[in-house]
């Protein structure tokens, strides 16, 4: 088994292994993974922080000797909560995303200029990604889908959830919309097996979720009002609570 530590601001994870295959997720800076398998100048490669599977280019990360990886992925990682500039001696300015490793910083040889946020609530946390467009894959301010979304928000607090929503649905216990609170995870789609979309439930029964954009709608027991258009956009499915 080979291993590795994305040592890149932000790495494309793709269905199959060409640069022109679908955008399925990203890595983030700092994060470590382990090589299934090689094909051309491309890898496939399972990520240690949620399991997630997919291809990325073998340039994309940096080969570490298993007892490296095993010395990483022991200590408490600590996820930047906003980008956040590194520096070594080729880069005066390397900007990774918030989100990223930067308890790994010193392993990848470079220091962190502290510019973190004092994010005081996963609320918090989730309104700096308002109107940050709709990405398929994506999991940035810069881009991002729906399920990406809640997984960046909640592990920026610190609690790290499955990649895509239809996986996200089956953890934490479920409650109903009417002792629902802020925090608590919304799941949607035409029935309960075939979940397709996922917000975070913030004051006041309304949602922040990524459905075009980033965006604040309100709940009801029969899904999504958009307040734009005054018609449910998503059915609900369940709600749970994660935290």
């Amino acid at each position: 088994m080979e291993y590795g530590i994305v040592n890149l601001n932000l790495v494309p994870v793709r269905k199959k292994n060409n640069a022109k295959s679908e955008m399925i997720s990203q890595f983030f800076f700092g994060e470590t993974i382990q090589v299934i398998s090689k094909k051309n100048n491309w890898s496939l490669v399972i990520s240690n922080l949620d399991n997630y599977e997919g291809w990325v280019r073998t340039s994309h990360f940096l080969s570490i000797p298993k007892s490296d990886f095993i010395k990483i992925n022991i200590k408490k990682k600590k996820f930047s909560s906003t980008e956040t500039s590194l520096y070594n001696n080729e880069f005066n300015d390397y900007t990774v995303p918030a989100g990223s490793i930067i308890s790994n910083c010193k392993y990848l040889g470079f220091d962190c200029i502290s510019n973190d946020k004092n994010f005081h609530s996963l609320e918090e946390i989730a309104l700096s990604f308002l109107n940050s467009p709709y990405l398929w894959g994506g999991k940035t301010k810069f881009g991002t889908d729906c399920s990406g979304f809640v997984q960046s928000v909640f592990k920026i607090y610190g609690k790290i959830l499955p990649r895509d929503s239809y996986q996200q649905a089956v953890v934490g216990v479920e409650v109903n919309l009417e002792n629902s609170k802020a925090g608590d995870l919304a799941f949607f789609g035409k029935k309960i097996d075939a979940i397709t979309h996922v917000g975070i439930l913030i004051s006041d029964k309304r949602i922040i979720h990524s459905s075009g954009k980033v965006r604040i709608d309100n709940i009801t027991n029969e899904g999504i009002l958009n307040v734009d258009s005054k018609k449910i956009s998503h059915i609900l499915q369940s709600i749970r609570r994660v935290i």
